[in-house]
């Protein structure tokens, strides 16, 4: 009975996309996202102004690889934790405080790691490795963090945006006054990021006391659950994240800083589309994965998300790239003139990566994480190989030829596995704690 009402409840969800309650979710995410990323975009300008190319590649390396830090300590948790939070709401506290548990353990360990390669990773130039480690010593803080913010995604929507957009708003508010003020460097660039993050760990807690998400038991039978989940999200996330940073990762080792802040800036205007249009996976994965059954309404709900996140990353993007040779030297300054061919190398790729991400997003909420985790693997074997052999000839253009190949690549074999799924039962029931399958909760 159960089974056969959450079958009905899902053949109607590719309809819901369409209906006020669904729209409005949408609409509201897609609205957080974009003010996220204008806040990090005007950062991101003042930033590029005042520090001019050679800090600003400083500045992305630095970010790129705090970005590795956090892949590796947060061991595929916010996924996971949106995943049972959504699928087991009677058990989400322990389910969150566990995930924390477990994210402090690993953390501490790429923490120090970080600490210790700090100084190769900046090549002995002291103010550089300030920088590293200023944020390197704030990775405990976003593990932690990571555990409030991604359990309210599947509980409080609405709080959650308003957690994700703290960040990049307290940081473009402070990077301005420091340029006012005249105080704008690389290190107090990275203090900012340290503070922000702290101010946004301590919101996202209050959120998730008030609904009921915190203070909660780390139990260690949960552990299996969330560990086995994490691992299949961290088998994605990780060549994901290769595939998008390991060409900035490359590039910070073995260009000049300036070539390195000239792309940092095409990637950035590249992935303008992706806050608006990640705002239909946003919704999508905590709304799939309550279910316990699917049918032929997924399939709808799939051909609709994908098709209408390639029409919009291409209306946003073609224009972009039609205006990129005056719009970037007007936006940034003359010296980023540089940025233009390889905005137009990366415009391709930007596309399947915005799609790829709602692709993405479809998978995990029917639990198929490993299927990304393959797509993305598959991926960054590309992303590697042409790194290899074309940077030696091309230079910093071979990047962007190795990304948009590499997006595509990801793109083209998760749809392909996503339109193979079956229907009926999803075979996505979570394993309860003990071993047997989960009894049926009330969906969020």
């Amino acid at each position: 009975m159960i089974v056969r009402a959450s079958s009905a409840r899902l053949e109607g969800f590719a309809t819901k996309l369409r209906r006020p309650g669904m729209q409005r979710s949408i609409a509201r995410t897609a609205g957080f996202n974009v003010a996220a990323a204008a806040a990090a975009g005007l950062g991101g300008i003042i930033l590029a102004r005042t520090l001019g190319p050679t800090v600003r590649g400083e500045y992305a390396a630095i970010t790129a690889w705090f970005g590795v830090v956090l892949v590796v300590g947060a061991i595929g948790q916010p996924a996971a934790l949106c995943f049972y939070v959504a699928r087991e709401p009677l058990r989400a506290h322990d389910y969150v405080a566990t995930s924390r548990a477990m994210m402090l353990t690993t953390g501490a360990v790429a923490l120090t790691t970080g600490m210790l390669f700090a100084p190769l990773l900046a090549h002995g130039n002291p103010p550089v490795t300030l920088g590293y480690r200023i944020v390197f010593g704030t990775s405990a803080v976003a593990f932690v963090s990571a555990s409030y913010t991604f359990s309210l995604q599947a509980r409080d929507l609405r709080r959650w945006n308003v957690v994700q957009v703290t960040q990049p708003l307290l940081s473009v508010i402070a990077i301005l006054a420091l340029w006012r003020l005249g105080l704008l460097t690389l290190d107090a660039a990275m203090v900012v990021l340290a503070v922000t993050l702290s101010l946004q760990l301590a919101w996202a807690y209050r959120c998730c006391r008030e609904t009921g998400l915190a203070p909660g038991h780390a139990r260690i039978a949960l552990i299996r659950p969330l560990a086995v989940y994490g691992v299949a999200q961290i088998a994605a996330v990780a060549p994901q994240f290769v595939n998008a940073q390991l060409d900035q990762l490359v590039l910070s080792q073995t260009v000049p800083p300036a070539d390195l802040g000239r792309y940092a800036i095409a990637v950035s205007l590249s992935l303008i589309p992706v806050p608006l249009i990640s705002a239909i996976g946003n919704v999508a994965f905590p709304r799939l994965a309550s279910q316990r059954a699917v049918t032929g309404g997924t399939h709808r709900l799939q051909r609709l998300a994908v098709l209408t996140s390639a029409g919009l990353a291409v209306a946003m993007l073609v224009p972009l790239a039609a205006t990129a040779y005056w719009l970037v030297p007007l936006v940034f300054g003359p010296a980023y003139r540089g940025a233009v061919p390889l905005l137009w190398l990366l415009t391709p790729g930007a596309v399947f990566l915005a799609c790829g991400k709602v692709t993405g997003d479809l998978l995990r909420g029917r639990n198929r994480p490993v299927i990304v985790a393959w797509a993305q693997g598959l991926a960054a074997v590309f992303t590697v190989g042409l790194l290899l052999a074309l940077l030696p000839v091309l230079g910093v253009a071979a990047a962007a030829i190795a990304s948009t190949i590499a997006y595509g690549v990801a793109l083209a074999v998760m749809l392909r596995c996503l339109w193979r799924l079956p229907e009926g039962g999803d075979g996505s029931q979570p394993e309860s704690p003990g071993g047997s399958r989960a009894a049926p909760d009330r969906a969020p």
